[in-house]
């Protein structure tokens, strides 16, 4: 790392809009504010650039490359390969990424280097002058209006954590302001700042050795109400690292034969009927009604038990109230809703991942 890195504890904004959860960085010379999903499931910050052949819409200006001092691209050729990283190649002697998300969103640009500038805890700003980065050209995917891209907070080389060094070292958290509640902006700290502890903390061992650089840990059952539902994989046993921690993704995904159970058990206890869900997009609901008995809901890990709230579980839109779990044969993911209002932290040494219940309007 740089000797201009200054030696304090980085800190961002984490804005949230919709159901998503964005986090607020600056890149270039002169520094440019990007504000793009923060995703613990992915590794790769990528930004939409000028000139662009693809884009979504964002409120913000694209990122123009021509106007900052400190770009860069990253060279390559037979003596000089790009980095070993998923999704990168070099192509007409210049490192490009190309990156598909299970949601069918993709990024294709330019592998880049720009100075990185975050808060820090003292009142200053960090710098980091070198921060690989893409450059998509051509894009798609629906980030949610307000975000330009993703900044990748997983376990990989390429990712802001490990970019950050020791200024991270390896150890983040955060905190995801529930959507019922009127504020929109809490916070993420990495390395001293970012330690989750004191009573009511739960921590769950990281299961190292699963494919990808994702946050695997073991997710023994859901108890609904009394009912404890274990998630018995194909072995016919709990299997190890069975689901990944994602902050980029709202729903919480499991297997259909699990699924199944959990929405058999909440209709169960429910006493309800349930309608559709007007915008399809989740499989379980009710009428809206301040009568309706919904079911508490428990994440059994490896490592304690999480009590979540109504709003990590269950979402009102509109006239229905729905379960906020999804289908998923592939991706089986602990997404971001059902993080709402839990401090969160990772420490990559240690091995774990911590949860601790918190007002995030405080944090």
């Amino acid at each position: 790392m740089s000797n201009s890195i200054t030696p304090n504890s980085p800190t961002a904004d984490i804005i949230r809009h919709t159901n998503e959860f964005f986090m607020k960085i600056r890149l270039g010379t002169p520094p440019v504010n990007i504000i793009a999903v923060a995703d613990t499931g992915s590794d790769l910050t990528w930004t939409q650039c000028l000139p662009c052949t693809r884009c979504f819409p964002q409120h913000h200006p694209l990122f123009d490359t021509r106007a900052s001092s400190s770009y860069g691209t990253i060279q390559c050729g037979s003596s000089r390969p790009c980095p070993p990283w998923n999704g990168i190649r070099c192509l007409n002697g210049i490192c490009h990424h190309d990156i598909h998300y299970v949601d069918g969103a993709h990024t294709r640009g330019l592998l880049s280097t720009e100075i990185l500038r975050m808060d820090s805890t003292a009142y200053s700003t960090v710098q980091i002058p070198k921060y690989i980065f893409g450059c998509g050209m051509d894009n798609n995917g629906n980030i949610g209006e307000i975000g330009s891209g993703v900044i990748g907070l997983g376990a990989g080389p390429e990712s802001i954590v490990t970019q950050l060094g020791h200024l991270s070292e390896r150890k983040f958290s955060y905190c995801l302001m529930p959507l019922d509640l009127p504020g929109r902006v809490s916070h993420i700290h990495f390395g001293d700042r970012a330690a989750v502890r004191g009573p009511g903390t739960i921590t769950v061992p990281l299961v190292p050795g699963r494919p990808g650089n994702f946050y695997h840990v073991t997710l023994e059952a859901f108890t609904v109400g009394r009912t404890r539902i274990p998630f018995i994989g194909r072995s016919g046993a709990v299997e190890q690292g069975n689901i990944i921690i994602d902050s980029g993704m709202a729903i919480t995904t499991l297997p259909r034969h699990f699924y199944a159970q959990i929405k058999q058990a909440v209709t169960m206890h429910t006493h309800a009927p349930e309608v559709p869900d007007p915008d399809e997009l989740l499989e379980l609901c009710f009428r809206k009604d301040r009568s309706l008995q919904l079911p508490s809901i428990v994440a059994n890990f490896r490592g304690g038990n999480v009590p979540l709230k109504r709003f990590n579980v269950f979402v009102t839109l509109g006239t229905v109230t729905c379960l906020t779990f999804g289908v998923s044969e592939s991706h089986i993911n602990y997404g971001s809703l059902i993080q709402q209002n839990f401090l969160v932290g990772f420490d990559q040494h240690a091995r774990r991942v911590s949860f601790k219940p918190h007002q995030c309007s405080h944090a």
